[in-house]
C-alpha cells in the first residue's frame, strides 16, 4: 500500500513539475474533491464459461487537474471506494491517471490507466490485491467549480492468485469492472 501511495505522489509531482516548466502552454493547475456512486463487478471465466456478481457503494477523494494544452490536460486521482453487500463492507483504494480530452468548453472524454487496491485482507483471500484497468468516461461542467463525470473501468489484470485448493489445472481468471457516477467540486 506504502508503494501504491509513493507511486500516486510520484505523478502527482511529476505532472505538476511539468506543466509548470511549459509556460507556452496555459499550465494552470486546480485541486478538487469528488464523490458518488460505485458498482464492483466481479467477472469470473473458467475454461469457457463465465459468471459476474456486482456489489454498489460509494467513493470520496481528491483529484488534480493539470492542463497540458488547450483542449488536453491530464487528471490524476485518488480514491477511497467502500462497498458494502448483507452486512459486509470492503474498501478499495483507486488511483486513475486519466487523460482529459476536452471536446469543448464544457465536455470533456476520460481515458487513461487505473490502479486499485484492496485494502481489506480477509477479502482478498485467493485474490491479488493490487490490479490494473482501463478506463473510459466523461465530464460534464456544470459551472466553473462543479462537474459530473461517469466513466467505466475495464478489469486487465487477473485477480486470481495462484491455484485455488480444488480447482488445480483449470484455467480461471477473475476481473474486476468499476462503474463510478460522481459529483467533482474544484477548490
Amino acid at each position: 500500500m506504502k508503494r501504491l501511495l509513493f507511486a500516486a505522489l510520484a505523478v502527482f509531482s511529476f505532472v505538476s513539475i511539468n506543466a509548470q516548466e511549459d509556460d507556452s502552454v496555459a499550465s494552470e493547475t486546480t485541486f478538487g474533491l469528488k464523490g458518488g456512486y460505485t458498482s464492483l463487478t466481479l467477472k469470473v471465466s473458467a475454461e469457457g464459461n463465465s459468471a459476474s456478481d456486482n456489489v454498489g457503494g460509494f467513493y470520496i477523494g481528491a483529484f488534480a487537474e493539470f492542463n497540458a494544452s488547450e483542449k488536453f490536460m491530464i487528471q490524476p486521482e485518488v480514491v477511497f471506494a467502500s462497498y458494502s453487500e448483507d452486512g459486509e463492507s470492503s474498501g478499495v483504494l483507486m488511483v486513475p491517471v486519466l487523460g482529459k480530452y476536452m471536446a469543448n468548453e464544457d465536455f470533456g472524454i476520460l481515458f487513461g490507466p487505473q490502479f486499485d487496491y484492496l485494502t481489506n485482507e480477509e477479502d482478498s483471500e485467493g485474490l491479488k490485491r493490487f490490479g490494473i484497468g482501463l478506463a473510459l468516461g466523461a465530464s460534464v461542467d456544470v459551472s466553473d467549480e462543479v462537474y459530473i463525470d461517469a466513466r467505466y473501468t475495464f478489469g486487465i489484470s487477473n485477480r486470481i492468485d495462484g491455484d485455488l485448493e480444488g480447482l488445480e489445472g483449470f484455467d480461471i481468471t477473475a476481473r474486476f469492472n468499476y462503474l463510478q457516477i460522481g459529483i467533482g467540486y474544484r477548490l
